[in-house]
């Protein structure tokens, strides 16, 4: 999601990619107001020197990122995502342990999201969810990720909207294909 530079070019959302970007997250070198020479130097004296100086850096923006989707408008507390299902935290626990909804895990437990887009018009979270677990693996970021991207075979659309145009098994069978490494 970040490019070798070392910052996003846009900021992911829910809904797929904004074009709004963070400038402050940007690298001294890529700033308008310096001349040609200046961003050169920059550049060069801005990139980490060793893979034991690129990790710490790749994970902070990966933290960074995590923290940003995490406190978006549609990432509801388990509390209140339990109320908008009518469940008890308990309930909602036991969902989350048969995969039937998407949760997206944070240093803390107490920090942890539930996409709010993850529940279909009918008020259920979507039924696809755990065969996409089951293709994929217990990762609730790498669920998330299938389900933000944009794949040719679903013609422009992200996974996530892919569901509610009724494409569950072509969903599930990119799902597979990309797990086994044969991307349809």
């Amino acid at each position: 999601m970040s490019s070798a530079f070392g910052f996003l070019p846009h900021q992911m959302h829910a809904s797929g990619l904004d074009d709004t970007v963070d400038l402050s997250a940007r690298p001294i070198w890529y700033r308008s107001s310096l001349s040609l020479k200046d961003k050169k130097t920059a550049f060069i004296t801005d990139r980490p020197r060793t893979r034991r100086d690129a990790f710490p850096q790749a994970e902070e923006r990966g933290r960074h990122l995590a923290a940003t989707i995490l406190s978006g408008p549609d990432m509801l507390t388990g509390e209140l995502f339990a109320r908008r299902l009518s469940l008890t935290i308990s309930d909602l626990h036991d969902l989350e342990q048969a995969h039937a909804v998407l949760v997206l895990p944070s240093h803390s437990p107490w920090e942890s999201r539930y996409p709010a887009w993850q529940i279909n018009a009918m008020g259920q979270p979507f039924p696809v969810l755990p065969a996409l677990f089951d293709a994929l693996g217990d990762s609730g970021w790498t669920i998330y990720r299938f389900l933000m991207q944009s794949p040719p075979e679903l013609a422009g659309q992200t996974a996530l909207k892919a569901p509610r145009h009724g494409s569950d098994t072509l969903v599930v069978r990119l799902a597979r294909s990309i797990a086994e490494g044969t991307f349809a």
